[in-house]
């Protein structure tokens, strides 16, 4: 079943459509009030596929609003309920693969707010940190690394080496890397990561989750294959503790498992691995996500290496004669 909008968010959506038509006269007036009843909306956890019905309600009515304030002279900027929002519509573009008009969202709010909040202010760099996330996801990591390698500087700068922000701007740099491939330089940047995040923030702290699957992937790119899918599964006993079985950082940290196993060729291991994981991502992200696709995908290349090809033809439909 579809989730449904939330009511909070429906009706701030209903709200915004009647200040557009009986609001003030004046344009200024009628796009701030607008803002601040968009920046009144609860908040919703975009991580959260139960959430993403709202968020693409909110992310039309921000992508409109941002147009209509931009020509009305009002800033964006504030107030910080509002950037508050922004990011979080940000994040859900990422997860919610549809990073391309994240991208499109992303580069004019973290230049505008460069501008008026300053290079440094924390919300600007979670705007950098938002803008580099949908550059990675969207396959163009080059642009994103130094993005990240700025971000980290200047929190490492303002708070520190081991603030959670920092270890946070470390972890997705390290991410980054692996994406390029340069696993070298990724694996002395995860190893690091992991070794303050768990003396500044302990074991199952989500950002020393996120920096151990990095580690992981590193070693695994680096040929450590062993030791890299003992750390997946390990990460995964702990994200299933403390977000539970069907949460989607959860799925992901099993596909990484699956993933490895494949690559190992151990196909039987892969198989039902994958084939568990897919039911679950189908509930809870959806048949199209990127992550159920790309388990599909695998899972059907492990059936054939099996010679199992009628169950890899059922899988992805394939016409029969």
């Amino acid at each position: 079943m579809t989730p449904a909008v939330d009511p909070a968010v429906g009706r701030a959506h209903a709200d915004l459509l009647h200040l557009f038509r009986t609001g003030p006269a004046e344009p200024g007036a009628v796009c701030a009030a607008a803002r601040d009843r968009l920046a009144a909306t609860p908040d919703l956890d975009p991580g959260d596929p139960r959430t993403w019905n709202s968020y693409r309600l909110l992310t039309a009515d921000v992508q409109t609003l941002l147009g209509y304030l931009r020509e009305a002279g009002v800033p964006h900027s504030e107030p910080e309920r509002f950037r508050d929002l922004l990011i979080r519509v940000l994040r859900h573009l990422c997860e919610a693969d549809r990073a391309e008009l994240g991208v499109l969202l992303a580069g004019p709010v973290h230049d505008d707010w460069r501008e008026r909040l300053g290079e440094a202010h924390p919300d600007t760099l979670r705007a950098a940190e938002r803008l580099a996330a949908c550059l990675s996801a969207r396959g163009d990591a080059e642009r994103a690394r130094p993005l990240l390698e700025r971000i980290l500087l200047l929190r490492s700068r303002t708070l520190g080496e081991n603030a959670p922000a920092t270890l946070l701007a470390a972890c997705h740099l390290g991410a980054c890397l692996n994406r390029l491939a340069d696993h070298r330089a990724a694996f002395h940047v995860n190893d690091d990561a992991v070794r303050r995040c768990r003396r500044r923030l302990g074991k199952d702290d989500d950002t020393t989750l996120l920096a151990t699957e990095n580690l992981a992937n590193s070693l695994f790119g680096l040929g450590r294959h062993q030791k890299a899918l003992a750390l997946h599964r390990d990460t995964h006993r702990r994200r299933t503790r403390t977000s539970g079985e069907d949460a989607l950082p959860t799925l992901r940290a099993a596909a990484d498992i699956a993933l490895a196993l494949h690559r190992l060729g151990d196909h039987e291991s892969a198989r039902a691995a994958d084939t568990d994981l897919l039911r679950r991502l189908e509930r809870t992200a959806g048949r199209d996500h990127s992550t159920t696709r790309a388990t599909r995908d695998r899972l059907e290349k492990t059936l054939r290496s099996l010679g199992r090809t009628e169950e890899a033809d059922d899988l992805v439909g394939a016409p029969k004669f």
